[in-house]
């Protein structure tokens, strides 16, 4: 058996502290209110059903905390948090559930995150549509979904501008003078992804 000996509420109401004792060992668990409230835990002696409920609670509390912290330093994808997440040591259900968690309240919306890094990419880095999208696959972001934005924010004739305008920047000038320059030209732009 065990016993449920105080119930307190943290972290601005958004969790509560529970110590019980088992066995007479006290353990202090800390899980968010509205699987509290989901529970209905009170003081005084419960199954042992609940400490395991307890540790599982706990866990999924400290992951979703953890990935709230990670993502007040930058924006991620689900799938790079998730990553991130059993990097630090979370089991893998807790570091997916909190994942999925951020990304329903709105944590993580990986569609303006895409459109910003394609924004930078392709109008201010000039990188062509052949880079463009392994870089963001690497970020966690769905293929499709890139793709998708991709088509719907540029045309080939933008990406010809991009082009021209990467040219003019790194040579000058958009059209080569010698076939040296011409190879250079071609090799520079291979290399952004044109």
């Amino acid at each position: 058996m065990i016993e449920i000996i105080s119930i307190r509420s943290c972290d601005s109401g958004d969790g509560i502290r529970i110590v019980a004792e088992c066995g007479g060992v006290k353990n202090t668990y800390t899980v968010s209110a509205d699987d509290y409230l989901e529970s209905g835990i009170v003081k005084g002696i419960a199954s042992i059903e609940i400490s395991e409920w307890l540790q599982n609670a706990d866990s999924l509390y400290s992951a979703r905390r953890a990935a709230l912290r990670i993502l007040a330093s930058a924006q991620c994808s689900a799938q790079k948090l998730y990553e991130k997440l059993c990097h630090r040591g979370f089991p893998h259900e807790c570091a997916k559930n909190a994942a999925e968690f951020a990304k329903e309240k709105g944590y993580i919306n990986e569609d303006w995150q895409i459109e910003n890094y394609l924004k930078t990419l392709v109008e201010k880095k000039y990188t062509g549509r052949r880079k463009v999208l392994p870089m963001l696959l690497a970020k966690g972001y769905s293929g499709d979904r890139i793709l998708s934005l991709l088509d719907e924010m540029y045309t080939d004739e933008d990406f010809k501008k991009f082009r021209m305008e990467f040219l003019l920047k790194q040579f000058g000038k958009t059209k080569p003078d010698s076939f040296e320059e011409a190879q250079e030209m071609k090799k520079a732009l291979y290399k952004r992804g044109y």
